[in-house]
């Protein structure tokens, strides 16, 4: 069979971190690596190739498979409906965090199947028994659109076992695009995961509901293993917390040692971890530890125990510290209240100046769905859910104390004071900058400007027009119906 999974474009209206960095479909990369090596399987990657129609065409896939987060389910929809156009029976199948906590987000004609939870033995299940012949809905894990409000789902997903006998990722199918995934200055860029779900219950974050609460960590020889076989020395290990285990990480810092890999890590890890482990930090930053997200979320104590962070924010600033001590970059991110005041706007500036941060991704309180935080302000959230591009995490989604203009000037304020300054960057930057005329601080500064013009206009994006075009799905497909459940 012919097999296309595609990584959909990001909307139009989207602002953030599509202007500064793209990395590799690795969602879409695992699941492929769970396929039958009979199988003819492609990956399609709209956000660095064009031409899907063309591809559609020529490729004639018999099941397509899509991921993507929140903000793109409408491009998802759209891409369906494209294939559908082509040809009714093609089998489209939709799956990713979004689709395992919202699967009636999806409920569209054009779409077959929504897959939840551990996409890869999921996925190659639906193959198996779309060859023989067989009934989806004894497979669990997947959810059926019937019509425009009804979703048949089979039951729970499977739960994940052993990630170490997971299959390495299929990085081979988009090698031809290597060149084009980077993070900022970190290129060319490859990614890893080393584990699934988190240890702690940050109000704002889902990341821990979609395991139940539960933790799935790769051994560091199968991570060893991987960091083998990558050919880019840029490592971006995609981790919610990747600094956290200090016996694991002493592991695998022996085998990376032992077996002289040379890469260079960016990672994520919290701010206490950090603060009270300046020894773990040292002996990383000695093997290629050269930058560190952190989720420092909030400069008072009383918002980051309004998070559920379980931290400070002495740790905030000690973690910045340590990391600047040993030579590694701080990208951090925070998160201002709807309620801010002019006040709260000065202390969070006079945060970011204080610690002396550059790279800082500022994000309205978002009440995504699958939190708890959506649940408590499901009833005032001000943008419509299928306005999906709009809960991009830089997008203002709540009832704000100043107008949504004066709001989005304040945000776009602080970034102009700190992280668009270039001259801020070039004197608190600990790495080297690639010269002035270098691609990469070129495409840096085109990134930042984009940002900007998105941040400065983003206060139209809550008329009614712009709404309407957010919640566009694409155009209807004629002849084409819901499946009842007797031909699934």
């Amino acid at each position: 069979m012919k097999i296309l999974l595609i990584r959909p474009p990001v909307p139009k209206y989207t602002i953030g971190l599509k202007n500064i960095m793209v990395c590799e479909p690795l969602g879409l990369e695992y699941v492929a690596a769970g396929v039958d090596s009979r199988q003819h399987i492609k990956i399609f990657d709209c956000l660095v190739e064009n031409g899907l129609s063309s591809t559609l065409e020529q490729f004639k896939p018999d099941i397509v498979g899509l991921n993507c987060y929140i903000t793109g389910v409408n491009e998802v929809i759209k891409i369906c409906r494209k294939i559908k156009e082509k040809n009714h029976k093609c089998l489209t199948v939709v799956g990713g965090v979004h689709a395992t906590k919202c699967p009636e987000d999806f409920i569209d004609i054009s779409v077959d199947v929504i897959a939840m939870g551990d996409g890869i033995k999921t996925f190659a299940k639906i193959i198996e028994y779309k060859e023989q012949g067989l009934s989806l809905t004894n497979i669990s894990g997947l959810a059926f659109p019937l019509g425009p409000d009804k979703l048949h789902i089979t039951s729970d997903p499977e739960p994940m076992e052993n990630v170490d006998e997971l299959p390495f990722p299929r990085r081979d199918l988009v090698k031809h695009l290597s060149s084009k995934y980077y993070y900022i200055f970190h290129e060319p860029l490859a990614t890893i995961k080393t584990t699934w779900g988190c240890w702690y219950k940050c109000n704002f974050c889902y990341t821990w509901t979609i395991t139940n609460g539960k933790v799935f960590s790769r051994s560091p020889e199968s991570i060893a293993d991987e960091l083998e076989l990558i050919e880019q020395e840029d490592i971006y290990i995609v981790d919610d917390i990747f600094l956290i285990k200090p016996k694991r990480l002493e592991r695998l810092r022996e085998l990376i040692i032992e077996r002289n890999i040379r890469k260079k890590f960016l990672v994520f890890g919290r701010a206490d971890f950090i603060a009270q482990n300046e020894k773990i930090i040292k002996e990383w930053s000695e093997i290629g530890l050269t930058a560190v997200l952190i989720g420092l979320e909030a400069s008072t104590d009383t918002e980051l125990n309004s998070m559920n962070k379980e931290s400070c924010v002495n740790y905030n600033y000690e973690a910045i510290r340590v990391l600047s001590r040993n030579g590694v970059e701080t990208y951090g991110s925070l998160i201002p209240q709807p309620d801010y005041t002019d006040e709260d706007w000065k202390h969070l500036y006079e945060f970011i100046e204080d610690t002396g941060l550059i790279y800082v991704n500022i994000s309205p309180l978002t009440p995504l769905p699958g939190t708890s935080e959506y649940e408590k302000w499901r009833s005032k959230i001000t943008v419509p859910r299928k306005a999906h591009g709009l809960w991009d995490l830089s997008h203002v989604l709540l009832p704000t104390n100043d107008s949504l203009k004066k709001y989005y000037q304040k945000l776009l304020w602080l970034y102009v004071k700190t992280c668009m300054n270039l001259g801020r960057i070039k004197k608190h930057s600990i790495r080297k900058l690639p010269p002035w005329y270098n691609v990469k601080r070129f495409r840096l500064i085109k990134g930042i400007l984009k940002c900007y013009l998105q941040f400065r206009f983003a206060h139209w994006h809550h008329r009614r027009r712009f709404i309407n075009k957010a919640m566009y799905r694409g155009p209807d497909v004629a002849g084409l119906r819901y499946k009842t459940i007797n031909e699934i």
